[in-house]
């Protein structure tokens, strides 16, 4: 069975393009997405939901279900509180979801609810009877005193992954891993989870396509998911299980900015 999934950092900031982001993902067509920085407006526009504006509701949804982490918490985030979500099309279905509020977050309240708000997982079916667990997550942003709790908040969510049968995806904005990116609980080699990375699988078995991208950008990074003072970084990520073969991977920068987004779309296709 084939399985498209995007995962985008949709930037939900009052100056973001709405139609264009709801848009772009009716063209891409994924079967999964997992989403950060979303607001619940542009999350009601994607299902849609009764709320949404009424011009939303003369086109076809572009997902049949979703959750959202501002709606799982506990209190409840607020209108203007950006979270995380899975939805999915019709093939489909969601059978649970939750934020991590039993991940062995190291942190004590209030900072613990502010990382739940940046993390939800789904467990979903899919048209041949397959179960596969879809998550989303956000990383705190850089700042000295931040760069613990992010490495917390990493080490949180390894320690949950590790206990989770596959298969499993989870897409994130990373932003700058703590200690570089071999030390980063989450997304290092030594971290406790079976996932990989699914442009470095794709990469591994394309060794043509890695060395035109090292003549390129022999300093890196291996895609761009955004620029940082005008420097291009992969802050973002999606990561399978091996039981999950990648047949492709595209980081999207240019088609994510014109959508109003400041991050890349990554569209991975896999057979499952």
């Amino acid at each position: 069975m084939h399985l498209r999934v995007v995962s985008w950092n949709v930037d939900s900031r009052p100056t973001g393009l709405l139609d264009a982001k709801v848009e772009l993902l009716r063209q891409i067509q994924p079967d999964l997405a997992v989403l950060q920085e979303i607001s619940r407006s542009v999350y009601r526009a994607l299902l849609p939901h009764p709320l949404a504006h009424e011009r939303m509701h003369r086109k076809p949804r572009v997902f049949s279900w979703g959750t959202l982490s501002t709606d799982l918490c506990q209190p409840r985030g607020d209108e203007h509180r950006l979270g995380c979500a899975v939805l999915g099309v019709a093939g489909t279905a969601l059978l649970t979801s939750q934020v991590l509020d039993r991940a062995p977050f190291e942190v004590s309240e209030p900072v613990r609810q502010g990382f739940l708000w940046r993390t939800v997982a789904a467990r979903v079916a899919l048209a041949n009877g397959t179960q596969l667990t879809a998550c989303s997550f956000q990383a705190r942003r850089s700042s000295s005193p931040s760069s613990a709790l992010r490495r917390a908040f990493h080490a949180g969510i390894a320690g949950w992954l590790a206990g989770v049968p596959g298969p499993v995806i989870f897409g994130i904005d990373a932003g700058v891993p703590s200690g570089g990116p071999r030390e980063d609980p989450l997304l290092g080699p030594g971290a406790d989870h079976n996932l990989a990375d699914v442009l470095d699988r794709y990469l591994d078995q394309h060794p043509e396509e890695l060395k035109l991208i090292r003549a390129e950008r022999p300093d890196g990074p291996l895609a761009i998911s955004r620029y940082v003072a005008k420097e291009p970084v992969r802050h973002d990520h999606l990561w399978a299980t091996p039981d999950l073969a990648v047949l492709d991977v595209q980081y999207r920068y240019d088609e994510g900015v014109a959508a109003g987004s400041d991050h890349a779309l990554i569209v991975t296709d896999f057979e499952i």
